[in-house]
This record gives C-alpha cells, sequence and structure tokens, in this order.
C-alpha cells in the first residue's frame, strides 16, 4: 500500500491521553456532517483497489458475519450508495452494488473504508459482522456475536477507562445524529492488512526507522433508523513516522504519549523498546 507524505489529522495533538502524567484512553467523539460521512480524496481509490485483492486472497480473514443480518446490512447499504451517488457522482459508475455478495461485503467494496456493523440482539448491541481488510493486528471472526465491553476486553485498561462512557454513547446514538473519532499507532509495516492469523506479510525481526509507520484511523458512528443497527467506518491513513517525527511538536507530543503509557498499554500497541527509541533518538 502506498503511503502519504502527511497525515491529515494528527490525534496525538489532542488533549486529554495524558492526565496528571498518567496515560489515558480517549473516545473523543464529535459531531459529523453526513456529508463528510466517507472520504475519497487523496488515496481513497487506491485502498478500494487493494481491498478487492484483499478479498481475492484472503475473503475468509477479512469478511464475516453472524447469521441474519443480512436485512440491517442491506438497509446500510442502500444508504451508503445513496451518499456516494450524491456526494461523489464522478463515481457513479462504481457505486452498484453486486447482489451476489452479502451485501455489507458488496457495500464495503465500493469505498475505502472498513466496515463493521453492531446490531440489536435481546436489547443489546453486539458485533454482528464486518468486511475488515485493512485490520490493525486484530482477529475479526473472535468478535463475532460479542457485546461492546468483549470486543474491546483486549485492549488493555480500556474497559476499565471507559466502559460506562461508551455504553452511555451508544445508548445516547439515534440516527439524526452520527460522529466521528481518530485512533491511532504505530506499526513496522506500512500494509493495511494487517491481522494477526499469519496470513500477514512476515514483519521485520529488527524494525529501522524506515520500517515504521505512524497508522492513523478515522471512524465514523451511524445508527440506521429501521432496524437500529450501528455503522463503524474505518478510514485508515499510513504515513513514515520519519515524516512524522521531522514535526517537533508531532515528536514532542507522541514520545510524551508514549513515554506515559503503562507497561500493559505498551504491550497492547506493540510498542517495543526498538520503536519506543526511535522516537527519542
Amino acid at each position: 500500500m502506498a503511503t502519504i507524505a502527511e497525515p491529515p489529522y494528527r490525534p496525538w495533538l489532542q488533549r486529554g491521553f495524558v492526565v496528571d502524567g498518567e496515560f489515558r484512553w480517549r473516545l473523543g467523539t464529535r459531531p459529523l456532517d453526513l456529508d463528510d460521512w466517507i472520504e475519497f480524496d487523496v488515496d481513497g481509490a487506491d485502498w478500494v483497489a487493494e481491498k478487492a485483492d484483499v478479498m481475492r486472497h484472503h475473503a475468509d480473514t477479512a469478511f464475516a458475519a453472524i447469521d441474519g443480518i443480512e436485512p440491517d446490512c442491506q438497509e446500510i447499504a442502500d444508504a451508503l450508495v445513496d451518499h456516494l451517488v450524491r456526494t461523489a457522482p464522478e463515481r457513479t459508475d462504481s457505486t452498484q452494488l453486486d447482489p451476489s455478495l452479502h451485501p455489507l461485503d458488496a457495500a464495503a467494496r465500493l469505498v475505502p473504508d472498513d466496515l463493521v456493523v453492531m446490531v440489536e440482539r435481546d436489547g443489546e448491541l453486539v458485533f454482528g459482522g464486518g468486511s475488515v481488510c485493512f485490520p490493525n493486528r486484530w482477529d475479526l471472526r473472535s468478535k463475532l456475536g460479542r457485546s461492546m465491553a468483549a470486543v474491546h476486553a483486549p485492549v488493555a485498561q480500556l474497559n476499565e477507562q471507559l466502559e460506562q462512557a461508551v455504553d452511555s454513547f451508544f445508548d445516547r446514538l439515534e440516527p439524526d445524529r452520527s460522529f466521528w473519532r481518530l485512533g491511532w499507532g504505530i506499526l513496522d509495516t506500512a500494509d493495511g492488512y494487517a491481522p494477526i492469523d499469519g496470513t500477514a506479510a512476515p514483519r521485520p525481526a529488527h524494525p529501522t526507522i524506515d520500517d515504521l509507520h505512524v497508522r492513523v484511523e478515522r471512524e465514523t458512528l451511524r445508527r440506521f433508523p429501521v432496524h437500529r443497527s450501528v455503522l463503524f467506518t474505518i478510514r485508515t491513513y499510513v504515513t513514515p513516522l520519519a515524516t512524522v517525527l521531522d514535526d517537533a511538536d508531532d515528536r514532542h507530543a507522541i514520545a510524551r504519549i508514549v513515554d506515559a503509557m503503562p507497561d500493559d498499554v505498551r504491550d497492547y500497541k506493540d510498542l517495543s523498546a526498538t520503536i519506543r527509541s526511535h522516537l527519542v533518538g
């Protein structure tokens, strides 16, 4: 996957990651103008093309869904097509859903974003399925049917810090108001496809600065009116770490956050001593 020279967002500059010297997870949601739901600018067409390759070779890793969510996903797919026709008319030849595919799979092939659907089951939101061609070292199938807290369980200290805030957010999320947020990390690869099931490209044993990349993920969160499902879109941007660290403010902010992380959070984010050394080098 081609990288971009400058990240379109710099979430590490936001306040709240370090409070009284201690690292804190941030929910950091902001209202979303639905005209800005999907971002195709910069390198969007490249990610769509990469998706097609991932689905040819790794479909079992990149797509999974529980039974019975087709109606939820058809509602989402139709809304996504309507949005693209309205906001990206230059792509009208690329907004046809393939009727032979699961509607979530078909919808995801039209956009650069990964798509994850949470569905209502017995009064609780559970992980219904996803088209995740660019996983940031997690396993899609292990999440199926799980609650939000269970999905987040592998993330060190996240439930302890944010479970109540996350639950409250989704209890209040309605179709007339959508949101977006940012996540980020440092990886020893430029590849978007980075699952943990052994199908990713081999990782460098001793990553150099040229191997390291900052990965920014723009997530949108939207509830749909008919089936009450919630869609996450995850748009990934990858920039060489060396480029980001050329800016003194970026270097200082990232180093401060990483330095404040407890060991279990660093381990979860896979921030080895080698990677951390490049932040101060």
